[in-house]
């Protein structure tokens, strides 16, 4: 109990800090309509004793004294309607901040987390939870705990009011809830662990939905006739989950109905004996409706009340899982002494580095060490699974090595702060993004923090080759591409290949790494950009990946890597003449086209 006080302590305070204003609006308006029920009641009360009395007296001119009274209750109705709208507006902007800030918070803190964390599917549960809860969970908690002010002190007042008719009603307008509230309390702790258990099992029936519905898939898809066998899958994991979230409500319903069956004792017990009051002649006909309205009104206050205690319950057990993906560590840090990073001067030593990924039992990374002079190209090779890619993961610190080290001009990046270090590398993934945004934002991306005029974007796009085909858009540089929104137009993959390689070549970083980035060229695209590569890369320290060996021909040395470690490495000439691994791979590539 005390760390789901603590949550809600905490939930509170990003409650406060989104929107202060706002939040204390919320409450001060709440509290103000705790007052209306218990005037209307009352006045109500007024207004049929009033009506009783002008009827029974037969005196004409008494209508003049009802209608004021008339006028008083419409008055109360009409503000309690106000402030209910006034309300829902109030709560509508503050959930509209907390929104915004909650985002902001998860987007802030995911895009900072280590890279490593997409390898476990551990993350991603935790991920799917804190999303999903994260921006309406807090002000959920808001939400309840201004409910449970607001009707605690509207029962306060029907409690007291119904004590001057007898104390054993109130106390049994109390009592008579509280199976409600133990019935709310324990099937909120048995969702909270059903959705957490089938959290694994909810991401894949989401990901049978993207299958069946998102654009990637959806030509092999239609091209292999896979529809109605994903259909099979989701449904068959959808219905999983849901088929048990059924199973759980149906009881918590069964337990509802008695808890109801009491309730409705209680009215009938109030019912006669109000009734034999009234016909005895203790009450006077206002008094009868003003104490109906009152037990029937604190009924559904007190119901109001238990619900929001009990949501609020079961929001300090949602609401822990956003808070278990802030508290989640980021180990690729700055650690000291912290050194500032500078424009590469002398090489990278790569030192008996290893790396193995989460789950795997086999290193992808072993004992690999090699040295990279400044302004030297450098081509990884291998056959698939040899370590090409994390190498180059580990060289950008997007991954921290098991063991070894990389050192910047003589200095373990450790010791850097990885954002600043970063600035100093620019890179094309083999799993390259497609933005949907302006072709020439497309290419911006790569250096998005300094204002460079757009000269600097047209040069990138001539160097890749893609600058005409940009000039022939219905906007050039302006038009949107991609598929996802209007007046855009869609690129092949090649074309979009060049794209990111445009945007690599536009961040003017001393280190440009290259992984693929011919993979979808076409011929002569791929001749012209590899046949002036030095003048491309403008002398810049440069990593090339490729399996295209005439391409890697043209690197000062080249580095084989065979299961996570350097087979072999020198220059093209050298390693042919050694006739190892990469002569076996050269020459199995090259007689495709003797032949």
């Amino acid at each position: 109990m005390k760390e789901k006080i603590k949550l809600l302590r905490e939930s509170l305070k990003l409650i406060w800090k989104s929107a202060p204003g706002w939040a204390t609006f919320n409450i001060t308006i709440s509290l103000f309509r705790s007052l209306f029920p218990l005037a209307l009641v009352y006045l109500l009360k007024i207004l049929i004793d009033s009506i009783t009395n002008a009827a029974s007296s037969g005196d004409g001119n008494s209508f003049s004294n009802v209608l004021w009274i008339i006028i008083a209750v419409t008055a109360a109705y009409f503000l309690d309607e106000a402030a209910s709208d006034i309300s829902n507006f109030v709560r509508k902007q503050q959930s509209m901040k907390l929104e915004v800030y909650m985002y902001n918070l998860l987007h802030s803190k995911a895009v900072k987390l280590d890279l490593i964390n997409f390898e476990r599917p551990e993350y991603f549960d935790c991920l799917v939870r804190a999303t999903r809860e994260a921006p309406w969970r807090p002000n959920s908690i808001l939400n309840n705990l201004v409910s449970m002010l607001k009707g605690a002190l509207s029962i306060i007042f029907m409690a007291g009011l119904l004590t001057f008719l007898h104390w054993t009603i109130a106390l049994l307008l109390l009592i008579i809830n509280i199976p409600g509230i133990w019935l709310r309390l324990h099937y909120a702790d048995v969702l909270y662990n059903f959705q957490r258990k089938q959290t694994p099992e909810a991401r894949k029936s989401a990901y049978f939905n993207w299958l069946l519905t998102g654009d990637r898939p959806s030509r092999e898809i239609r091209l292999f006739g896979l529809g109605n066998y994903f259909i099979s899958l989701f449904r068959n994991s959808f219905l999983k989950t849901k088929e048990e979230e059924i199973s759980i409500i149906r009881k918590r319903t069964m337990i509802e109905l008695i808890s109801d069956l009491f309730k409705a004792s209680a009215i009938l017990i109030t019912l006669l004996f109000i009734a034999h009051r009234t016909i005895n002649g203790n009450l006077t006909l206002g008094q009868m409706a003003m104490f109906l309205l009152a037990f029937r009104q604190g009924m559904i206050y007190i119901k109001d009340l238990f619900t929001s205690l009990a949501g609020l319950y079961e929001d300090s057990l949602f609401i822990g899982d956003t808070f278990e993906f802030l508290a989640l560590k980021e180990n690729v840090v700055a650690i000291p002494p912290v050194v500032i990073p500078s424009v590469l001067k002398k090489s990278i030593i790569i030192d008996n580095l290893s790396f193995t990924y989460p789950g795997n039992p086999v290193k992808t990374i072993n004992q690999v060490s090699f040295e990279i002079q400044k302004g030297e190209i450098i081509a990884l090779v291998g056959s698939n699974g040899a370590g090409k890619s994390t190498l180059v993961r580990l060289l950008c610190r997007l991954y921290d090595p098991d063991s070894g080290s990389v050192k910047y001009d003589g200095t373990d990046i450790k010791n850097m702060d990885p954002e600043k270090y970063r600035k100093f590398f620019s890179a094309v993934f083999q799993d390259f993004m497609l933005y949907n945004l302006n072709a020439g934002e497309n290419i911006r991306l790569g250096n998005i923090d300094d204002e460079i005029p757009d000269e600097k974007i047209r040069m990138a796009a001539n160097a890749t080759g893609i600058h005409d085909l940009i000039k022939n858009l219905p906007d050039d540089y302006s038009t949107v591409i991609g598929n996802l929104f209007d007046n855009s137009r869609e690129l092949s993959w090649g074309e979009w290949q060049k794209i990111a390689l445009s945007r690599a070549l536009f961040r003017d970083a001393p280190v440009l790494i290259l992984d693929e980035p011919s993979s979808a060229l076409d011929a002569d695209t791929e001749f012209d950009i590899f046949s002036r590569f030095r003048e491309i890369v403008k002398g810049r320290t440069s990593i090339l990946i490729s399996h295209r060996f005439t391409n890697v021909s043209l690197a000062d040395r080249i580095i084989v890597l065979a299961d996570g470690a350097i087979a072999e490495t020198g220059t093209h000439d050298e390693l042919m003449k050694k006739k190892g691994i990469y002569f076996n791979m050269y020459t199995k590539q090259s007689s495709r086209f003797d032949k």
